[in-house]
């Protein structure tokens, strides 16, 4: 095997200041694309994340209006036990504006789905100071502490893993 004659470095005092300084605009230059692909990947995700909760603010606007079909739904079914137990035969307006609630209740919930807001669910669950929102606590023996007994305000979460509004509960002590 032959070996190949190795050039003599060059000690020209100028081309050895032009190298470092290549090399250093060479590495500042690697450095600049690295960052702007780091740029490009977090304006990625905050792209995804925008268009992900985008809805969120017009959603937390609606959700008192399906607190009060979820209300209207409760009240109704409530007027038309009364009317049973009494012996009373059913209104069918009653009936009628029951199942009117439960359609507009349904659509807006899937209306909801759509953009990934969804109810929690909290009855009988641990409180999680994250999800929940203590009004009272109740003495109970027969639950373990902390147990959610009631649901005062449903709570909903958009994209799976974010709160849109926390469930106010009543908690065991």
């Amino acid at each position: 095997m032959k070996v190949q004659p190795q050039p003599e470095p060059n000690t020209d005092p100028k081309i050895e200041k032009l190298a470092e300084e290549v090399a250093h605009w060479k590495d500042l230059a690697m450095r600049a694309t690295a960052e702007m692909e780091n740029v490009k990947k977090r304006a990625q995700i905050d792209i995804a994340k925008a268009n992900r909760y985008a809805t969120g603010g017009f959603a937390k606007d609606l959700l008192p209006v399906a607190d009060s079909l979820e209300q209207a739904i409760t009240f109704t079914q409530n007027e038309i036990a009364k009317e049973k137990s009494a012996g009373h035969p059913i209104s069918p307006i009653l009936e009628n504006l029951l199942k009117g609630v439960e359609m507009t209740a349904n659509n807006l919930t899937t209306a909801l789905k759509k953009q990934q807001i969804e109810k929690m669910v909290s009855l009988g669950t641990v409180f999680d100071p994250n999800l929940h929102k203590v009004i009272q606590e109740v003495e109970d023996a027969a639950k373990p502490v902390g147990t959610i007994i009631q649901e005062l305000q449903t709570g909903y979460t958009i994209g799976g893993d974010r709160v849109l509004r926390e469930a106010m509960v009543i908690v065991t002590k």
